[in-house]
């Protein structure tokens, strides 16, 4: 189990669910069927957002499953439940199934990434630690995504954990990062729980610990050197802005290098790092200097507050660098930190429910629902939003027959896609059933398979779709009779608020 996540997860929530929690408790509505979606309303850049989040959801589940009594009643007690609401909770385990996009999945606005099913007690005291886990993280893999697409080939290095709030952001933030498109990172957490290497280079620090001036930094280039050069690593990179970057720092790097035997024919990769400055021209300069000494294989690495926008600057400029550490721009989504994700109530007892709002997009869509993606070609074209049962195009969809699917905000708009001329997806997979773990539940704990898949999603967007300024939109309809559902709630809604 995932040292991050224990009971304490659910006494780190909201205390309004458990004043709710304790009236159907007492008015035996605790055990109602009940089905609740998470979804988020909109992006950063009004396109996709990157999954990350359904593995620690159904660890939370597996802790609930598996607490017993005692477990429960220690982290419980000092709340002062009524003894009803006490006793429900000791005995409160998940029976019921959940549906979920996979981790790496790219989902957009309204569509249901998580659909939980289950009596109303558990499916309630689990909102807000699920909200917890899946707004943080998608957050911070759709931040990556964005800062490694600006990138391109560069490999995006994540140096966050430092800049994170607090040790479960630093780990489950970079995990989230490198399933997001981030190559490389910091976090020895992230590599202990998951199993990918950490690396880093130096700090000012470390330079400084050895006296300051020019001498001073050399000598520490050379005994770091040495003391990787022993330990066989494969990754030795220089800072070199600690005291003057060209005058001294570069050129103490180009001797530490020459003197310790590093070459181009290195097994890995050596270079240096740049942390401040005017990062384009000193990259070009450093390159120049790096090339005529014979050091052409050496690799520049840029840092410093680093995010999607500069990063396309510098490659605008032609700054010959060859890979970015990104920092407090990724650690906490600093452009967007807080991932509007909503976690909302959508059927009861087998009926569904809606939530109005004088805010359109604030309009909840009712009823148990899937996402079924289409494709034309192998690019990613259209996602449906449909009932989960007797929804008559899953049925046309399953068959391949002609489909016409319709915008929710404007009926007049409309596309139809041919007989045989698309394949289709179900995107929301089954996760859990019956309170058990499924095949796909079991995947979402390897993130080697969560970093590919999502690469793969990418893959099956156009250019125009995955840019990261004014995205092309990207359809996303209700089935005919999900949207017919929908607006005849709403008109019910109105026609008895009117009269």
């Amino acid at each position: 189990m995932n040292i991050l996540y224990d009971f304490t997860r659910f006494i780190n929530s909201d205390r309004y669910q458990y004043t709710e929690a304790d009236i159907y408790v007492t008015n035996q509505m605790h055990q109602s069927p009940s089905v609740f979606n998470y979804f988020f309303r909109k992006t950063e850049d009004g396109g996709f957002a990157v999954v990350v989040g359904t593995e620690n959801v159904l660890q939370l589940i597996e802790i609930m499953n598996q607490a017993g009594r005692e477990t429960k009643l220690k982290y419980f007690s000092p709340f002062n439940f009524t003894e009803e609401l006490m006793e429900a909770l000791l005995s409160m385990e998940f029976h019921g199934d959940v549906d979920a996009m996979q981790e790496g999945e790219l989902a957009f606005p309204n569509e249901p990434v998580l659909t939980m099913i289950d009596d109303l007690l558990p499916a309630k005291v689990i909102e807000t630690p699920l909200l917890n886990t899946y707004n943080y993280q998608m957050a911070i893999a759709s931040k990556a995504s964005r800062i490694s697409r600006a990138a391109g080939d560069i490999p995006v290095l994540a140096f966050g954990p430092r800049r994170a709030h607090g040790f479960d952001a630093a780990v489950l933030g970079t995990k989230a990062a490198l399933i997001g498109g981030c190559s490389l990172h910091s976090s020895m957490g992230t590599e202990y729980l998951y199993n990918i290497k950490s690396i880093g280079s130096m700090s000012h620090s470390f330079i400084q610990s050895f006296g300051v001036g020019s001498e001073a930094e050399y000598k520490a280039f050379v005994t770091f050197i040495h003391r990787l050069q022993s330990n066989n690593a494969t990754s030795i990179f220089l800072l070199i802005d600690t005291y003057d970057t060209l005058r001294s720092g570069l050129k103490n790097a180009i001797k530490a290098f020459q003197y310790c035997g590093i070459s181009n024919d290195f097994n890995g990769s050596f270079g240096i790092r740049l942390d401040s400055g005017d990062l384009a021209y000193f990259s070009k300069i450093c390159r120049q200097e790096l090339n005529q000494v014979g050091f052409t294989n050496a690799k520049i690495l840029l840092t410093n507050s680093l995010n999607e926008y500069l990063i396309s600057e510098l490659k605008q400029q032609g700054a010959p660098f060859d890979l970015v550490g990104v920092g407090d721009a990724l650690a906490t989504s600093k452009d967007n930190p807080c991932f509007g994700g909503v976690y909302k109530l959508v059927e009861v007892n087998h009926n569904p429910v809606i939530k109005l709002s004088n805010d359109a997009i604030k309009i909840t869509t009712p009823s148990y629902k899937h996402v079924y993606r289409i494709y034309q070609h192998g690019e990613a074209r259209a996602d449906l939003i449909t009932l989960a049962h007797n929804d008559p195009d899953v049925i046309k969809l399953l068959a391949g027959e002609e489909i016409s699917i319709t915008s929710e905000e404007d009926r007049f708009k409309q596309t139809t896609f041919p007989a045989k001329s698309y394949t289709v997806e179900q995107l929301t997979k089954p996760m859990i059933r019956a309170g058990e773990l499924t095949d796909y539940g079991k995947l979402q704990h390897d993130i080697h398979r969560s970093r590919s898949y999502y690469k793969q999603r990418l893959q099956t967007f156009s250019p125009e779709r995955t840019r990261i300024i004014n995205p092309h939109h990207y359809k996303v309809n209700l089935s005919q009779a999900l949207y017919e559902q929908k607006y005849k709630l709403i008109q019910q809604l109105k026609n008895e608020i009117q009269s």
